[in-house]
């Protein structure tokens, strides 16, 4: 279960459920305690009707003096019975009981006064609640029992619980609902920093922002500490680039200058030899240097970069450099608002070398499109040049060969740019234009990886 919010809602349902199962079946029973009491407190009402009405005649005979106010105690077998008795002999009984009896042989069995309650069984084998209770009447020791159906508490009972049933079931449901709302208050702010989070993915924003609960406030800061930890990294590790870059300049001008002059005094073969060492070493410093450079995915997040309006001056510088003013520069583009999740250097650094391999080698004109997919951005750079064999093509990204020496460059911006395309999620493929030459296909990322790596 990933949902937190199910997690949450589940936990309080079940919380909620198993409290108003345990409050039920607690009301239940004290409710039985309480009817049973008052069962109880009704056959006591019964027998002290029944003391008062005993009376001992003056031939020693037991009689009633007047006939108890329930006509229960009238029907045969009603549920409502009850009993005298003079030592070990049944002297009276309410016609209920018919012949039955309530109470075994014997004498008393208590002090006189003292309530007793049993269960037992009554003459329709129905289950009884029997008090009995020891009076002296006229210095004579009488047992009087009164008794009722136990069929009474259990059916309040039943009937009581089936109403706390259905109370307690709506009681649930309006609390889960109040337990959903609760959960969604509580998680809002989650909603929240999840929307910022998204911002910050597209580029639209470059910090998480907004008021969060102090449960969350630290995890704000931590993340934008984060972020400009980052950033101020990216930054240094630009600085340091420029810093190796230009060092390394000077030592590679002056062994270039020593190869022409071994050249000049005849020795060919050293310059070349030291020539070849000067190009394999640029182009593997322009390498290295175009990837220390690259900002990467990390700074994907909270960046953001229209793509048409950078081609456009990328093309604009195009046409300021040799050649570039005599070719026919064409930009398409499906949105001219589409921006990608990538630091507008390291796309400066992609499509620059891939508009100026393009510049190098067009004759005539130069096409550049843009286009979306459901995931990703397609920028198509094709040109009427020469192209690039079939067979060379792999060859060129992975090792950045030079195919033709006579046009100046190192051979190393088309693998640069797969390197750089590939940092970010995306393809680069080498095809064949329909203006004749080499078209290169490059696909990124519509929305920003969730990485902060």
């Amino acid at each position: 279960m990933r949902s937190l919010r199910l997690r949450l809602l589940l936990g309080a349902v079940f919380g909620v459920g198993a409290a108003l199962a345990i409050a039920g079946v607690i009301l239940v029973l004290i409710f039985g305690a309480h009817v049973h009491r008052r069962y109880v407190k009704e056959l006591d009402d019964q027998q002290l009707q029944l003391a008062a009405a005993v009376q001992v005649l003056a031939d020693g005979a037991v009689a009633l003096r007047f006939e108890l106010s329930d006509p229960a105690f009238q029907r045969p077998l009603s549920g409502l019975y009850w009993q005298v008795m003079d030592g070990d002999r049944t002297v009276l009984r309410s016609r209920s009981l018919w012949d039955g009896g309530l109470l075994d042989g014997g004498g008393p069995t208590s002090a006189p006064g003292a309530l007793l309650e049993r269960a037992t069984i009554g003459p329709s084998r129905e289950a009884l609640v029997v008090i009995e209770r020891v009076v002296v009447i006229d210095e004579r020791l009488l047992r009087l029992a009164v008794a009722g159906d136990r069929k009474v508490i259990d059916e309040a009972r039943g009937e009581f619980a089936r109403d706390v049933a259905l109370s307690l079931v709506v009681l649930g449901l309006l609390l889960s609902a109040a337990s959903w709302l609760h959960v969604r208050a509580g998680l809002a702010p989650l909603g929240g920093l999840r929307d910022q989070l998204r911002r910050l993915r597209q580029g639209k924003t470059d910090r998480l922002e907004g008021v969060y609960p102090s449960e969350l406030s630290g995890l704000v800061e931590d993340l934008n500490a984060l972020l400009a930890t980052q950033a101020s990294e990216v930054e240094r590790s630009r600085a340091n680039a420029a810093k190796l870059g230009h060092g390394l300049k000077t030592p590679l001008a002056i062994l270039a200058a020593d190869a022409r002059a071994l050249r000049e005094n005849g020795d060919t073969l050293a310059a070349n030899s030291i020539e070849q060492e000067i190009e394999a070493m640029n182009v593997q410093v322009a390498r290295i240097l175009a990837a220390v450079r690259a900002v990467g995915p990390r700074k994907a997040v909270g960046a953001g970069t229209a793509i048409a309006p950078l081609l456009e001056r990328l093309i604009s510088v195009m046409k300021r450099l040799p050649r570039g003013a005599e070719l026919d520069w064409a930009l398409r583009s499906d949105d001219a608002k589409l921006s990608a999740p990538i630091d507008p250097r390291d796309l400066e650094d992609l499509f620059g070398n891939l508009l100026d391999n393009a510049r190098k080698w067009a004759r005539t004109r130069v096409d550049v499109s843009v286009t979306t997919t459901s995931d990703h951005i397609v920028v198509a750079v094709g040109d009427d040049g020469p192209g690039i064999p079939v067979d060379r093509r792999s060859e060129v990204l992975s090792d950045g060969v030079r195919l033709d020496r006579t046009v100046p460059g190192t051979g190393i911006g088309l693998a640069i740019a797969k390197d750089l395309t590939t940092l970010h999620g995306g393809t680069l493929a080498l095809e064949t234009s329909d203006l004749g030459g080499i078209q290169v296909t490059v696909h990124l990322m519509l929305r920003a990886r969730s990485t902060f790596a």
